[in-house]
């Protein structure tokens, strides 16, 4: 009943994000507008139904609530600035609280990957004063200090899902971190796409990257078992 539940769950997933590509692919708002919102509440939803660790169900979905006030506000931000700004705090109190959770919760009382190996930290900070770098120059005013404030959130929550090696099962250390790698790329290529140079069909890979990350990070926090 339960594998079935999920069979269904999923053909209407796949509706969802189906709709919302194809917007994105033709350039079609009005279809966003109709199934974006949806995307969060679907990840929620399958998160509370499947969902192994009671501990960090709070934390967790208010990651997921942030990130789909973030998917609102950056609906619209193409009428107003400030949609941007509010869509962009959205996802920071998201990648506050990922970094929370993967650094709180674990399956074994034991030091992370990245507290055993602190050198593997520079690959990411490497990563953001790059594309800070590249961004800079395109950048005005208060976007400078709040870019780089979101960058290291970024990086810094992408960092986390790499401690929860050796904490957790390994394959909810892999899902999640792919997914934090997959929400890294998707959210340079916002940035790069906003503020470097615009490139074709960007709405459609930022979103086939930025669905598949979070669905990946949600499905590696539901293998996550009680410690």
């Amino acid at each position: 009943m339960q594998k079935r539940t999920s069979i269904l769950l999923h053909l209407l997933f796949a509706v969802i994000v189906a709709v919302e590509l194809t917007g994105r692919y033709v350039n079609e708002i009005q279809l966003e507008y109709m199934v974006k919102p949806l995307i969060m509440i679907w990840i929620a939803a399958y998160f509370l139904l499947y969902k192994q660790k009671k501990k960090f169900t709070v934390p967790v979905l208010i990651a997921f609530f942030f990130s789909w006030v973030g998917d609102n506000f950056l609906m619209f931000s193409g009428k107003n600035e400030l949609f941007f700004f509010a869509g962009v705090g959205g996802f920071f109190v998201a990648q506050i609280t990922y970094i929370y959770t993967f650094a709180t919760f674990s399956e074994v009382a034991v030091r992370g990957l990245i507290r055993k190996n602190l050198l593997l930290i520079l690959p990411f900070l490497v990563y953001a004063a790059g594309i800070y770098i590249l961004l800079f120059p395109g950048l005005e005013g208060l976007m400078k200090p709040i870019i780089l404030i979101y960058a290291l959130s970024l990086v810094g929550m992408s960092m986390m899902a790499l401690n929860r090696k050796g904490r957790v099962g390994q394959e909810s250390f892999r899902l999640v971190f792919i997914g934090s790698l997959l929400f890294l790329i998707s959210d340079s290529m916002i940035a790069l796409d906003k503020f470097y140079h615009e490139f074709t069909l960007a709405g459609f890979w930022i979103m086939i990257s930025y669905i598949a990350a979070q669905y990946l990070i949600m499905r590696g926090l539901i293998l996550e078992k009680e410690g």
